[in-house]
Formats: structure tokens, C-alpha cells, sequence
């Protein structure tokens, strides 16, 4: 400690000339003198060894409990004795022994994949951690349940409604903890130091910033208590939904990252669906704890990716979590957010859908492409505006084809209003190319559009000749935009 600050001492000395004409130009800009980064790396470096000799940070390798006498959560008599800490609203208890967080005794996992962390609280008018975890569970296969931790993180001050809670998390979900899938944890008392707000950021007031102070320190012991694992940690929140198949979406997009990352995003608020690498978590947490009073969690976790040379944000997009909640963990504050680019992307119907091509005379948002709705992966198509009437959406066959069946949906989970609120669906017989234009013609209506959706059957009974061409029309304007979720053509 005294090497590195006689060192960083002499360095600013020297760099104080440096330091009066940095300050009239661009800090980080391309070119800033190495002299003046190194001085702020030894500034940030002296305050993480005030912070770790304060406050040092524990390793939370936790020995996996194997009998009900090492269980001290939940206890039918009385409680354990209170101390204060000025980190929350009320008081933190130790319920249990700082060296054993869980509540309920698990078996040791072996290869996991992925944790996903989960702190819970209880809100005033409602609760919502049931349906995050039923949901998280319910969209896995059998063989991804074998390489996922569900780890719960009860985040409660008063020790009866964690008691509470504990006890309902095991009626309703005893089997995966009994499996080693799902962990029920807590923070022992002497964690949570007591701290005095005298940095009040943002403007927001002392009982907020008090509040999102505890949240930090929440948040890292969950990192602290899930290192080694798994591979990886995901961050989410007590009232998220998922999409089926939500962990094979995972894997595939770090697999497609070209780069080095240090954050892979799900979701696009807030702390929800941040993925990081397990060896990343210690460090996260640090820095969670340095800053607890300046910071709140989703904004720490931006500076700590620039730290670590990540400066663009690496979202998924659809997006796999969807907010949920309306009453925020925060007493009194209503949150009713959604995620603009949650839904459920997997195809229902899985028809034959023969090779053709996709046209439309809308406008095209972002990347919902029109072949989306035809092809059997996942995704949809999604107008950028109204459409209006005479629009089209047109699937031209490289070969003709007898049909048998062919079904549209229109809207979605996440964006049930913007359907089809009047079109119908036609089959062309003939097609016509030019060098500039393709035309479809000999036009057939097989159906009308109702509740955005249609269903034609029995096709090869009322044609008796190969269609070359699907199209959908639009007959009235609306004011909602369009989603064409999924063309199922299923051929004779």
C-alpha cells in the first residue's frame, strides 16, 4: 500500500503541468497523454484498496449444507437478536451463519452451464417471484434443466415476512430444491455495513439512495455466493417472463460473439438479462461496493464494461425478458416498464413453406424483415408505420404448388394490437416476370381476416390448380403498425 502510493505520489508531481493542460481538452479522447490515464488508473487504484481495507471482500465459496440441523433460516419460535444498519429502510438480521446462506439444503451441482440470480422482496399490493421462476422453469427442456441454477435471493429485512417467504418458495417449489436446481439464499448480518448517505446523487432523495445503496450490496453478494458455479451468471429480476427455449437462444448468441465481451444483454432494462462471465463476478461486486452511495446497480454495470474495454452494448435482439411488475421493490413507486423489443419469435404451426420469395409494399422496421414470417426460424415481420388500404404482402413460389392448408397470424405476445384488423388472403395461379416487375395475377380469395388471423383448409378441394403466388391485402387503413407473425403453408 505505501510502495503504490509513494509511486502514484511521484507520478502526479510529475504530471502536473500535464494535468493543467489536460484540463482544457477532452479527458479520454483518442491521444490523451499515457501519463494522465496512468495517474487516474493509481486515483481509482488507491480508492479500491481504501474500499477492500474498510470493507474487504469475501470469498463466498459456500459449503453446500447436507442436513436439515445446518438450516437456521426458518425458525417456528422467535427470532434472532436485530442489529441496526443504516444501508436500508429497516433493520438486517442474521437468520443464519455468515458462512451458510442457504435456507434450505441442496445437493452440489456439477457442469452447470448457467446461474440465473433472482433478488426478491416483498411489494405492497402485489408479488410476482412465483410466475418469474414458474416461467424460468417452464421454458427449458429436461436436458437444460440439468445445466441451470435458479438461485433466490430473499432480500428482506424483516426476518418474518423472509421467513414467510422461505416457506413458500419450498411448498411451491420443493422438488427443484431438492434436485439442487433452485437455491434459496441470504445475506448474514455483518455484510451490510453501516453507512451514512452523504452523497446525494441524482437528485433523488435519502431514503431512495439509501435503498438503491442496500440493492448494490444485494447484488454482490449474490455474485459473491455464485462463484465457481457455472460458466455463467444472468442477472434478472422478480417479476420477468421468458420465451420457450430461452437458454438455446443463449448459447447461440455467445456463440456467435467474434470478439472478447464482458456483458451480453437480454433484456433491455434496467439490471435485467445481463449475462457475465462467472471469473467477472468478484470484480463486478467490488466495484458495486466502492460506489454503493454514487451509483445505482444498472448504472455501475455500464462503467464496469467500459472498465473492462467494452464499449459498445451487445444486446440480443428479440430480447428474452419481459418486465412484468408494476409496483417496483421501491415502497410507493409505480414502474410499469416493458421491453420494446420482448417477444415470442418461435414458430407455432411448422409448416411445409416451400422455397419462395417475400415482398410487401410497407415499410420495413429495424431488422423484422418480410421473410421472417415465411421461413421456419425464428422471427417476424413488423411494418415501421400504419398500413393502409391496398397495401400488400406478397410469397411468390420458385415452383408452382397444390395447397392444402394455409394459416396467418398477425400480432403478437408482446404487441397483441398491432394485428390485422382488415385484409384477406389470395392465391394467384399466374405469374408474370419482366425485367423490372413480378405480377401475380389469376387471383383467387380464399378468406377473410378475423381477430388478425385466418385459417384456409381444405384447399385442394376448392383449387384444382398449382397457386404461384400467396398474397395478403390490406382493405382499410388502421392506425396500429403491422406484425405478420407466421405464414404456415402446408402443400397437398
Amino acid at each position: 500500500m505505501a510502495d503504490v502510493t509513494r509511486s502514484c505520489y511521484a507520478l502526479s508531481v510529475r504530471s502536473f503541468k500535464a494535468m493543467r493542460l489536460a484540463s482544457r481538452v477532452t479527458l479520454f479522447r483518442r491521444g490523451s497523454s499515457p501519463i494522465i490515464v496512468t495517474l487516474l488508473a493509481c486515483i481509482v487504484t488507491l480508492q479500491f484498496l481504501l474500499l477492500t481495507r474498510q470493507h474487504p471482500v469475501k470469498s463466498m465459496e459456500v459449503e453446500r449444507v447436507r442436513s436439515h440441523r445446518d438450516i437456521m433460516g426458518i425458525r417456528e419460535e422467535g427470532t434472532d437478536p436485530v442489529k441496526d444498519c443504516s444501508c436500508g429502510t429497516s433493520p438486517v438480521t442474521d437468520t443464519q451463519p455468515q458462512h451458510n446462506p442457504l435456507m434450505f439444503p441442496v445437493p452440489t451441482r456439477e457442469n452447470v452451464f448457467l446461474t440465473i440470480g433472482i433478488p426478491t422482496i416483498q411489494r405492497k399490493g402485489a408479488s410476482y417471484y412465483d410466475l418469474t421462476i414458474k416461467s424460468l422453469i417452464s421454458n427449458m427442456s429436461p436436458e437444460e434443466r440439468k445445466e441451470v441454477l435458479i438461485l433466490v435471493f430473499l432480500a428482506d429485512t424483516d426476518p418474518r415476512i423472509k421467513a414467510n417467504l422461505a416457506r413458500d418458495i419450498r411448498r411451491n417449489f420443493s422438488d427443484t430444491i431438492d434436485e439442487g436446481m433452485l437455491h434459496v439464499i441470504q445475506a448474514p448480518l455483518d455484510y451490510y455495513p453501516n453507512m451514512t448517505i452523504t452523497k446525494f446523487t441524482y437528485g433523488q432523495p435519502e431514503h431512495y439512495i439509501q435503498w438503491r445503496a442496500k440493492q448494490n450490496f444485494d447484488y454482490a453478494f449474490m455474485f459473491e455466493y455464485s462463484l465457481n458455479i457455472s460458466k455463467y451468471y444472468m442477472q434478472i429480476e422478480d417479476d420477468v417472463i421468458t420465451v420457450d427455449g430461452y437458454i438455446g437462444f443463449v448459447k447461440q448468441y455467445i456463440a456467435e460473439q467474434q470478439d472478447m465481451w464482458t456483458c451480453l444483454e437480454f433484456s433491455e432494462l434496467g439490471f435485467i438479462g445481463k449475462l457475465y462471465k462467472n471469473t467477472d463476478l468478484q470484480k463486478l461486486a467490488a466495484l458495486l461496493k466502492l460506489f454503493y452511495e454514487e451509483q445505482p446497480v444498472d448504472y455501475t454495470y455500464l462503467y464496469f464494461n467500459m472498465l473492462n474495454t467494452q464499449m459498445v452494448q451487445r444486446m440480443r435482439k428479440p430480447t428474452l425478458f419481459q418486465h412484468q411488475g408494476i409496483h417496483s421493490s421501491y415502497p410507493g413507486k409505480i414502474q410499469p416498464l416493458k421491453d420494446r423489443f420482448f417477444d415470442q419469435m418461435t414458430k407455432k404451426y411448422h409448416g411445409d413453406n416451400p422455397p419462395a420469395e417475400v415482398f410487401t409494399s410497407m415499410k420495413v422496421f429495424l431488422t423484422f424483415i418480410p421473410r421472417l414470417a415465411y421461413e421456419k426460424t425464428e422471427g417476424y415481420f413488423w411494418t415501421h408505420g400504419s398500413p393502409s388500404d391496398g397495401d400488400s404482402f406478397t410469397v411468390v413460389f420458385q415452383e408452382p404448388h397444390r395447397l392444402r392448408r394455409v394459416i396467418v397470424d398477425t400480432g403478437s405476445v408482446g404487441h397483441p394490437e398491432d394485428r390485422l384488423l382488415s385484409g384477406h388472403l389470395e392465391v394467384s395461379l399466374t405469374l408474370l416476370k419482366t425485367e423490372v416487375n413480378i405480377q401475380c395475377v389469376n387471383d383467387i380469395m380464399i378468406g377473410e381476416f378475423k381477430d388478425g388471423r385466418i385459417d384456409a383448409d381444405a384447399l385442394e378441394e376448392s383449387i384444382q390448380f398449382k397457386a404461384m403466388c400467396l398474397r395478403i391485402k390490406i382493405t382499410q387503413h388502421q392506425e396500429p403498425w403491422l406484425i405478420v407473425r407466421e405464414i404456415a403453408v402446408f402443400t397437398a
